[in-house]
């Protein structure tokens, strides 16, 4: 049931206040049975991206599996009773393979960084942060293969 108004009377007063933590500061309108609740605090809905696949949880394992082959190789090279050319052979490839998860780590982190990034732009925030973090990690990434491929290839 709605109520009628008179061509030149004024209506109820809809508006309720201003949230001061809406961006925009706008006013907020409420139908007339609402406004009776007033003193129910309206608070903005917190949004938090959650992909079904989480590449940045899974990127922290792939970190840890690099340290885990760099110290596994490291100490195989420490205990080596062969020669040191041997040895030499174990930290290469310990550095090798850390250096390789890292930028697979980097990559994955950067997938991530550019799913939120696109989230982030359908639900009208900002993505500059994502997108910085994005870019650093291909840079991150790609710095890691190419001490790959200029510091520990050669050294064979």
């Amino acid at each position: 049931m709605t109520k009628e108004v008179a061509p030149h009377s004024q209506p109820e007063s809809l508006f309720v206040g201003h949230v001061s933590e809406i961006q925009n500061e706008s006013p907020i309108i409420l139908h007339p049975r609402v406004i009776h609740h007033q003193h129910h605090r309206i608070e903005p809905i917190k949004l938090k991206y959650s992909p079904e696949v989480n590449l940045r949880t899974r990127s922290y394992f792939v970190f840890a599996i690099g340290l885990t082959f760099l110290i596994v190789f490291m100490n195989s090279a420490l205990n080596t009773e062969t020669s040191a050319r041997a040895a030499m052979d174990y930290l290469r490839l310990g550095n090798t393979l850390c250096f390789f998860s890292f930028a697979i780590a980097f990559f994955m982190n950067a997938s991530h960084s550019k799913g939120k990034s696109d989230w982030e732009l359908s639900i009208g925030q900002s993505n500059w942060i994502s997108t910085s973090g994005m870019i650093f990690d291909i840079i991150f990434g790609i710095l890691c293969i190419l001490i790959i491929v200029f510091v520990f290839v050669p050294m064979h």
